[in-house]
């Protein structure tokens, strides 16, 4: 029993930072120019939040679908499997996520009116800020090669953080909120051991 005391969460961990910046490096290069229409599927999002046309709900819940989709297939199957056994699950989470908004956001259209609470609206707002214009920004700020950057609708943490950000600006059910905050806890986890 003395021995299991004596493990670090770091010791969990199969993949050096190196290998797992890598990944998106060699992903970045592999899907180029998939990166315009990440840039377009911002873009849409942006645009429908402003000028909340009749379809932005069903039409915002339909481009996360694709992302979440993308993500769990091109990245985490393909790519992150290779240096995480447990990826595959990763994957299959993605999977459910984008099940559930493609029910409740584009089926149900349960996400077609925005938040009553201004705060939670603002915050919101925040956080897609972060995931769409900041995050992209992280490995250059970060002393990382340009290759690494991480992009909503093509990479896991800001896909979930874009995500989350459009949960809050909308009236949306709270089984979707499950998956991204253990995927925010998971992932802030591993990069905080990674450090």
């Amino acid at each position: 029993m003395g021995e299991l005391a004596s493990y670090r969460l770091s010791d969990f961990i199969l993949f050096t930072p190196t290998a797992y910046y890598r990944q998106f490096e060699l992903y970045n290069q592999a899907i180029w120019p998939l990166h315009l229409a990440a840039m377009l599927f911002a873009l849409l999002i942006g645009h429908a939040l402003w000028k909340r046309p009749a379809w932005a709900g069903r039409g915002i819940s339909g481009l996360l679908v694709v992302s979440w989709c993308w993500v769990a297939w091109a990245f985490l199957y393909q790519r992150f499997y290779q240096i995480h056994v447990v990826a595959d699950g990763y994957a299959l989470g993605f999977v459910v996520q984008a099940g559930l908004l493609a029910w409740f956001g584009v089926v149900r259209n349960r996400m077609a009116r925005i938040a009553t609470s201004r705060p939670r609206v603002i915050i919101g707002a925040g956080v897609l800020c972060i995931a769409l214009v900041f995050y992209p920004l992280i490995a250059l700020i970060t002393g990382r090669s340009w290759l690494q950057f991480e992009m909503f609708a093509l990479a896991p943490d800001p896909t979930v953080l874009a995500t989350l950000g459009i949960l809050l600006v909308y009236k949306s059910p709270k089984v979707l909120y499950v998956i991204p905050v253990m995927w925010v806890i998971l992932s802030g986890m591993t990069l905080f051991v990674m450090q």
